[in-house]
């Protein structure tokens, strides 16, 4: 060979046989050996100071080379076939150890992949919820409807940038169509046999547990202007015609004050038959801000105390009656003047006279229809009974008289009476006049009741009296003057006495007839039985105005509770255009419910909305919330009859819709709701395709709008969006296809149950397979109970009931038709720590306190330590090591557990679904050192 001059190198062989200097080559490769080895040591046995070469260069080293020991002859020959074939192979070694350690995974890749058909999981995009807001969409023609924005499917947005400063971009999955609405209220209801609850959301941002408000109002205001009265005490009899008004008894009674409201004494109400009679006292009037100007009586009770038989109480008709006693007159009055009837008056003056009338206001007594009227009047003295002479006399004073001139004894002259009595009628303005309704007699003193028929309509009608308007009564001198007509003519016969004979002059003819003077005056009256028009109910948020005579249900349960709990989330939108066409579309970001008891029980949830029917109509949802279980966008066919306002949540504003439910516990709490949103997915970047691995999810108000933008359209995501989940790599895949290897896609034994979950969500942290196990965690054939912890930071994470579900639902093919898998929520043992800690020198403990505090919340958490270890118990000790292992701390001084854990040795949570977690509010006492 040319790098063998003597002919004698590796591979020559001489034709007269091995010479002096031949070498064969087996000897050669042992001289190489043996050169080699003195050279350099074997290099997976050289110290880790020593830099071994090539093993190529230990046995083809070339003569001379410095650092290789003693001179060694010429050994490479590049052109030797078996050189090269070892050249090669050293150029190639470390590939081929790869290779070869490689050889036995990507033999079982292969395996899997080609021979058993597992297909690897391709990359799912993350995703988030674009809302938009767009300008009022201009006025349209005269027939033309309004044309709002339209975002086709596909729509690109610009979204944050990616992990290497590009920006990335998003596709909308669905059409949109921007109607601009806005979201005027979200009321709940939560109906049980054991009562009713109402919640209201607040205008805050805080989360809103639709079934978990306040109790229920049930509640019926009769009203009517029959009530109303200032002062005293009146007796008010509500009568229900053919019905037993028995059936509310328990029932909360209050009436109307210009004050608020006063409450009927416990008690106080009187049922008989179909009456109920009530006692009102001080007042009863309008109450401040209410819409009706009417006074009215409430029957009303509570949520918390339903009463069956009041829900079962139908009414078709209502009526009232009320009577007063001891009422005084607003107002007196004359025809010439007022007469101020709060000291003594006298009602006809001084000089009464045929025809004169005294007028007696009282708004309240003489505006309403009436039954009977009593008018009381007390007098001074015996004032106004007729005798002229003696007018003054006391009776015991005038009976002597008499007595003496029945004897011929005559005083002051023969004792003459008035020739007439007077007479004096009550009289009313109806018709425009006054007409006579009743006769007091000859006398004013005390009381007369005269029975009226007024019909529906008030005793008298407002009339003017000394130029002030209200409603009168007068009493009207028809004959008579009280003796004033008489002494005028004694007068004039004293006169002629005195010109003609002054002798038979009596001076008794001098003296004036007493007018009748009144100390005090008083009404009393009781209405006719009137019929009230206007009944307002407010059961829960429904607020109606009954529409009498037909019957009607006063108090209601608004959802029916025969088989069990009932709940109701209703939803109103506002600025949806009259006549608005198309698909609604918006975003409601809810907690999940936990699966806590829940699994096992299907969801049962139907949307409703209100129409112009005023009733609740089925409605078709494409619901990404599942019922409001997880976070997700509703769309939603905007319905041709759908109402403005809802009287089931009494108001007059807003289009409504609801969810209705019979399986309340599983809906979460409300946080946010969005109109006019939709999901976008990653697409990639502007000009290149998707990339391999998923981004990060965006962050709340990271999206920033539409690539290609269009005047007035705004876009954002007010929440984060939802992670996505990259391409699986060898080491995920070979972890899931053997595992299937094993259990062949069915789930017998807990195993197969554990890593079916675990493969199939990625959003488990741990799961533990309890085989024979219900729902209480007691014994039970034929039951899997599937103790479920999520990934989350969240002090005690709990499986949400759709998380239950798609685990139910994955696990339903693959298991034995008689096993009944159900989803259990750990039971935690919580913990909190007292610790006094020493810091290392230098160590500030304003900065130490948070790094430690997050140190044990996550020694303490769930997963914090990686797989969760169901059952296993917490020693006081094992936190002492965490202390001890931290830079920060250089000793623990004191570490003990907090009540209820601070007289055990140990915390043992539950053996078969128990978990250790932080309860948080650790006290930690830090003190540094210089």
């Amino acid at each position: 060979m040319s790098g063998d001059p003597t002919g004698t190198g590796p591979g020559s062989r001489s034709a007269s046989g091995p010479g002096p200097h031949h070498v064969s080559q087996g000897d050669q490769i042992a001289a190489m050996a043996r050169s080699a080895a003195a050279a350099r040591p074997v290099p997976h046995l050289r110290g880790p100071e020593e830099t071994a070469p090539p093993w190529a260069e230990l046995l083809f080293t070339p003569e001379g080379s410095p650092g290789t020991g003693p001179r060694t002859p010429e050994l490479r020959h590049p052109d030797d076939p078996s050189q090269a074939l070892l050249m090669a192979v050293a150029a190639l070694h470390e590939g081929l150890a790869r290779h070869s350690a490689d050889l036995p995974g990507r033999a079982r890749l292969s395996w899997l992949a080609d021979r058993l058909g597992i297909p690897r999981r391709p990359m799912e995009p993350d995703e988030v919820v674009a809302v938009f807001t767009a300008p009022p969409a201009p006025a349209p023609a005269p027939g033309e409807a309004a044309r709002p924005v339209v975002l086709p499917i596909g729509t690109e947005l610009r979204g944050g940038r990616t992990d290497d400063g590009g920006e990335r971009t998003y596709t909308t999955t669905d059409p949109l169509t921007l109607h601009g609405t806005g979201v005027l209220g979200v009321t709940g209801t939560l109906a049980t046999p054991d009562g009713d609850r109402t919640a209201v959301r607040p205008a805050s941002g805080t989360p809103f547990a639709p079934f978990a408000g306040t109790a229920a109002v049930h509640q019926a205001d009769f009203a009517s202007e029959v009530l109303a009265f200032d002062g005293g005490t009146a007796t008010v009899t509500v009568t229900f015609p053919g019905r037993d008004a028995t059936a509310l008894e328990g029932v909360d009674w209050h009436w109307s004050t210009p004050r608020g409201l006063s409450t009927v004494l416990s008690g106080a109400p009187v049922y008989a038959g179909e009456s109920v009679t009530l006692v009102l006292t001080e007042a009863c009037g309008p109450l401040p801000g209410d819409a009706s100007p009417l006074p009215f009586l409430r029957a009303s009770f509570s949520g918390d105390t339903p009463l069956p038989r009041a829900f079962a109480f139908e009414m078709g008709e209502v009526r009232l009656r009320m009577e007063r006693a001891d009422v005084r007159p607003e107002a007196g009055g004359t025809g010439s003047g007022t007469v101020d009837i709060t000291r003594e008056f006298q009602p006809f003056g001084p000089a009464p006279r045929r025809g004169d009338s005294f007028y007696l206001r009282s708004d309240e007594c003489f505006g309403k229809p009436l039954e009977s009227l009593t008018l009381t009047f007390e007098l001074l003295g015996d004032s106004g009974q007729g005798l002229h002479a003696v007018d003054y006399a006391s009776p015991v004073q005038r009976w002597v008289l008499e007595e003496l001139n029945a004897k011929g004894i005559d005083l002051f002259g023969k004792l003459t009476y008035d020739a007439a009595d007077p007479g004096i009628q009550w009289q009313r303005r109806t018709g425009g006049g006054w007409q006579t309704f009743s006769s007091a007699g000859s006398t004013l003193h005390g009381s007369r009741t005269a029975a009226v028929d007024t019909g529906t309509g008030p005793l008298s009608e407002p009339a003017e009296v000394a130029g002030t308007t209200g409603n009168y009564v007068r009493l009207f001198l028809s004959s008579g003057d009280f003796g004033w007509e008489n002494y005028l003519h004694r007068v004039a016969r004293f006169a002629e006495q005195v010109a003609a004979s002054p002798a038979k002059a009596k001076a008794a003819d001098l003296l004036a007839p007493t007018p009748p003077t009144a100390s005090r005056v008083m009404l009393g009256y009781r209405t006719r039985e009137v019929t009230v028009r206007d009944v307002r109910t407010h059961n829960g948020h429904a607020v109606r105005q009954l529409a009498l005579p037909t019957p009607q249900h006063p108090f209601e349960q608004p959802l029916d509770t025969t088989a069990g709990a009932h709940g109701t989330v209703a939803l109103g939108l506002t600025g949806l255009a009259p006549g608005a066409a198309g698909a609604l579309s918006l975003h409601v970001r809810v907690t999940q419910a936990p699966a806590c008891g829940s699994t096992g029980h299907p969801h049962q949830a139907s949307w409703e909305y209100w129409s112009q029917a005023q009733a609740w109509q089925p409605l078709t949802v494409l619901d990404g919330t599942r019922g409001l279980r997880q976070s997700g966008v509703l769309r939603v066919r905007i319905p041709a009859d759908w109402a403005q306002g809802c009287a089931a949540q009494g108001t007059q504003e807003g289009r409504w819709l609801r969810l209705r439910t019979t399986t309340p516990r599983s809906v979460g709490e409300i946080l946010d709701v969005r109109t006019d949103a939709v999901t976008a997915v990653y697409r990639g970047r502007p000009g290149g395709g998707r990339d391999r691995t998923p981004e990060r999810p965006l962050a709340p108000g990271e999206l920033k709008g539409l690539l290609r933008p269009l005047p007035g359209v705004k876009a954002g995501n007010p929440a984060a969006g939802t992670p996505g989940r990259a391409a699986e790599d060898d080491e995920a895949y070979l972890r899931r296809a053997t595992g299937l290897v094993r259990h062949r896609g069915r789930a017998v034994q807990a195993w197969d149950y554990e890593r079916i979950v675990r493969d199939s969500f990625p959003e488990v942290a741990a799961v533990r397979c309890l085989p024979h196990t219900g729902t209480d965690c007691r014994a039970e054939p034929g039951s899997v109970a599937l103790v479920v912890v999520p990934h989350g930071r969240e002090r005690l994470p709990y499986p949400g009931v759709t998380l239950a579900e798609r685990i139910l639902a994955r696990l339903k093919p693959v298991r034995s038709p008689h096993a009944r898998p159900v989803v259990l929520c750990p039971r935690y043992a919580e913990v909190r720590v007292h610790a006094r800690l020493a810091l290392a020198p230098g160590v500030a403990a304003a900065e130490a306190l948070e790094t430690l505090t997050a140190a044990l919340e996550d020694r303490l958490h769930p997963t914090g330590r990686g797989p969760a270890d169901f059952g296993r118990a917490l020693y006081p000790s094992a936190l002492t090591v965490l202390f001890e292992e931290r830079p920060e701390v250089d000793h623990v001084q004191l570490l003990r557990l907090l009540p209820p854990h601070d007289t055990v040795a140990r915390v043992a949570p539950d053996p078969h679904r128990g978990l250790i977690a932080s309860a948080g509010g650790h006290e930690l006492v830090l003190e540094e050192q210089l």
